[in-house]
């Protein structure tokens, strides 16, 4: 007869050889997917359609120099048009590490829009006292993403987590929470010009979740958000039409995104639908994908749904958080909670982080997995940014690893994945020679680029736009390097 041990042993071998199980947490497995290649069907097609364009350009030097025939040249894309984004609000850890500065060029290397974090309570630990220069990833990283000419997006304007305990407080006045609120909304886009693009209020329909004496919750309800055993009674529109009211004003050009982690949410829809039957202006719909489990991930089938169905709308679309595993995943949320509050405890008492070992196996998961989403999000016409979100796995989001780098900061298979995608295969770099007229005309990705040449013993350099909304047609004049 077998002992209990020895029973456990078995059932742990015979479960992980024919179902790809880990038993953890003695009832909830991770589940390990082998990655079926996507099909992709008409993706490069779209993306020679929708991502690239056609110019021509007249070359004449600043000199007056005569140019001879088939002078030759050289273009080279230096940035998209397209946004493709990064987090810089999750790593806290990393700038304390002595490959921080590795961190940040794997970061540039890939990205020109970086998601800045504005969580409150980790800016103001005291009423009325608002530091960005103490928290880690704040001013210095934000002053290093501008400098690095990186559109910046604010995130958020207002959250019902991460928050003060003079907003969260369950019995303070909520007229003295509104007022700090409004307070707090005008602060960010006054003291943060540099900032136009804006993450409104993050996850509203999220509310419902939470404690009903919650001090935002309770705001929620005195803005008429009224919410009965689980469900809206009148919807979360209100709340976007409030904190719209504020920003609107403010920054008249910016550039507002409503946000939220379920795609599926009814609630959400129904927010996005009052705000475009109430003129409530805002410039794009913000869908995270979090696969932290089996039911939140994505096939090519639920991707390309998801994104049509919000086309639907008539807004572009950001895919604002992307979250792809290096290591097993939870079947649903009920073991992807367990995982959650045992990291959540951790951070909240300062303790080590319980993280899941990223696996060689699942890296390679990860990156075959990432190529397809990105190919066939790239190739959606009405996404204009896919946003990865956390570049590390020193400390990831409940301690899975999902991380372009490594927890010592080195790449895995993903991240050059991203690279050949994005500075290789999505770029337009090439050498030639002019025509009889000194023209250049070629198709090529919407971005900027440079060209440079060489005439009569002179370096010559410049730069042009390749747009699809403006007119690519024009004379370029050269400048002496």
């Amino acid at each position: 007869m077998l002992s209990k041990g020895i029973k456990f042993f078995c059932f742990y071998f015979f479960s992980f050889f024919l179902f790809g199980e880990e038993i953890i947490d003695g009832n909830y497995p991770l589940i390990y997917e082998k990655h079926i290649p996507w099909k992709l069907s008409g993706a490069d097609d779209r993306i020679e359609e929708f991502r690239k364009g056609n110019i021509s350009i007249e070359v004449i030097l600043e000199d007056g120099t005569e140019l001879k025939p088939s002078q030759s040249f050289e273009i080279k894309q230096i940035n998209h048009e397209f946004y493709f984004g990064g987090s810089l609000s999750t790593d806290w850890s990393v700038p304390s590490r002595d490959w921080f500065g590795d961190f940040k060029n794997y970061f540039s290397n890939l990205f020109n829009y970086a998601t800045v974090n504005f969580y409150w309570a980790s800016h103001e630990k005291a009423r009325g006292k608002w530091n960005y220069e103490e928290a880690p990833l704040s001013r210095d990283i934000l002053n290093w993403a501008l400098s690095e000419n990186m559109t910046l997006k604010g995130h958020p304007l207002a959250w019902h987590q991460v928050l003060p305990n003079w907003i969260s407080n369950e019995t303070r006045d909520v007229k003295e929470i509104d007022k700090d609120i409004r307070k707090h909304i005008k602060l960010l886009i006054t003291e943060f010009p540099e900032i136009d693009h804006w993450d409104t209020y993050n996850e509203v329909p999220g509310i419902r979740w939470e404690n009903d004496n919650l001090g935002m919750r309770r705001w929620q309800k005195y803005l008429g958000n009224v919410i009965k055993d689980g469900e809206f009674v009148s919807g979360p529109g209100f709340v976007i039409q409030e904190v719209m009211g504020i920003a609107r004003p403010l920054l008249p050009n910016g550039f507002f995104v409503l946000n939220h982690y379920d795609h599926t949410d009814k609630y959400y829809h129904q927010q996005i639908k009052y705000c475009l039957d109430n003129n409530i202006a805002f410039e794009a719909i913000g869908l995270q994908t979090h696969m932290h489990n089996v039911t939140q991930s994505f096939s090519e089938e639920t991707l390309w749904k998801m994104l049509e169905t919000y086309t639907d709308y008539g807004k572009p679309i950001h895919l604002s958080e992307i979250s792809i595993l290096s290591c097993g995943k939870y079947e649903d949320w009920k073991g992807l909670k367990v995982q959650n509050d045992k990291w959540d405890y951790a951070v909240n008492n300062g303790l080590k982080i319980p993280t899941l070992d990223s696996l060689e196996k699942e890296e390679l998961f990860q990156a075959h997995l990432t190529k397809d989403f990105y190919t066939l999000a790239f190739s959606h016409p009405n996404v204009e940014v896919i946003t990865w979100w956390t570049m590390s796995d020193l400390d990831p989001w409940r301690g899975m690893p999902c991380g372009l780098l490594d927890a010592e900061g080195n790449p895995k298979p993903v991240y050059h994945v991203l690279d050949q995608l994005i500075n290789h295969d999505w770029k337009t770099n090439f050498s030639g020679v002019l025509d009889s007229s000194n023209k250049i005309e070629f198709r090529g990705f919407f971005g900027d680029y440079e060209i440079s040449l060489n005439a009569n013993g002179k370096s010559y350099n410049g730069n042009f736009s390749l747009s699809k909304n403006k007119n690519n047609s024009y004379k370029l004049m050269l400048n002496e390097m």
